[in-house]
């Protein structure tokens, strides 16, 4: 073989394992670009220095700088693009005067994505194994078909205890604060435009059902602002609003006159009569479920030992207006 012959056959060897390997590169590349579209997750909001840590993963972000949006821009898209509906109606006659029990109801879907869903169990049965081993200050199983639960940021009670502490916020009981990404999740809500900046959540609890689990009828303490929210996870399942919502003796639910599905990574906001004139409760869940209420203390009620969160100061809404979309039954 002469030479301009080897030298030939040896460009067409080397530009074709050069189109291999620049055609798996590419692939590569793809398949990271729709990844890192895919996974504007909690994990992208969580610490900016995990970026920092890992200088890989910005290098080749950097590469890829052309390629996608920045996270700004996919936060803006998922935030316009979460379900809103805020027109709940159901009337009932309260004090002799018909009442929309469900004014101020509102209730927000995709909010979270699945990898998002999965980080956040993840670290709910996390939390939950630490409390049963006795590690966390406030977490317990409630009698019969209760739910677990996990209190952060203040402890409270449900009901006067039987040590004659009264419902409501305890302000010498101390109690672990709120997990960071819990936190990352209230800055989620407020800037999402599904909680107002003005009522920034400082505390939370964690329930746990297992199938057959249940809240009882109430309406939340006053020692918490309105609005309060509820996230969903695991499994979907209906909260019962009424106005005269009751237990009846042999476990049965009467007066409850809506049922509102609940769908996972949704929020539901309580606000307004939703919140203060209709009762509700979640009836026995057909499968484990997790659910995390947030709330807002009023400042008067605060622990003795709590000081504000930084973290959680001056949190600003995306500048945009968002759409509203669905409707209801007008009913007496």
């Amino acid at each position: 073989m002469d030479n301009d012959s080897f030298i030939r056959q040896s460009e067409l060897k080397i530009g074709s394992e050069v189109y291999l390997l620049s055609k798996r590169i590419r692939s590569q590349e793809q398949e990271v670009t729709l990844d890192v579209s895919h996974m504007m997750t909690l994990e992208d909001e969580l610490s900016e220095e995990e970026d920092q840590k890992d200088s890989s993963r910005e290098a080749f972000d950097a590469n890829l700088e052309n390629h996608k949006l920045s996270r700004e821009q996919r936060e803006h898209i998922r935030a316009i693009n979460v379900k809103r509906k805020r027109d709940f109606v159901y009337l009932e006659k309260v004090n002799g005067e018909i009442v929309n029990i469900l004014d101020g109801l509102e209730l927000h879907t995709e909010v979270f994505n699945a990898a998002e869903q999965k980080m956040i169990v993840d670290k709910v049965c996390e939390l939950q194994e630490k409390g049963q081993k006795g590690e966390l200050k406030r977490a317990f199983t409630a009698r019969g078909k209760g739910r677990s639960t996990i209190q952060f940021g203040c402890c409270f009670n449900y009901r006067t205890s039987k040590a004659g502490n009264p419902a409501g916020i305890l302000k010498h009981e101390t109690v672990d604060p709120l997990p960071h990404l819990f936190k990352v999740i209230i800055r989620r809500l407020v800037k999402w435009h599904v909680l107002p900046p003005t009522c920034v959540p400082d505390c939370c609890v964690v329930n746990i059902y297992d199938e057959g689990d249940c809240i009882p009828p109430h309406i939340d303490n006053h020692d918490f602002l309105r609005p309060f929210c509820t996230v969903s996870f695991l499994s979907e399942c209906n909260i019962l609003f009424g106005s005269t919502l009751k237990v009846k003796e042999t476990g049965e639910y009467t007066g409850g006159s809506y049922s509102l599905p609940l769908p996972v990574g949704s929020v539901l906001v309580l606000n307004g009569n939703g919140a203060d004139v209709a009762k509700h409760c979640v009836p026995e869940v057909p499968r484990k479920r997790i659910s995390i209420t947030f709330r807002k203390m009023d400042e008067l009620k605060w622990p003795v030992w709590y000081t504000p969160e930084p973290y959680l100061q001056g949190i600003q809404p995306l500048p945009y207006e968002l759409k509203s979309s669905g409707s209801s039954n007008h009913q007496v």
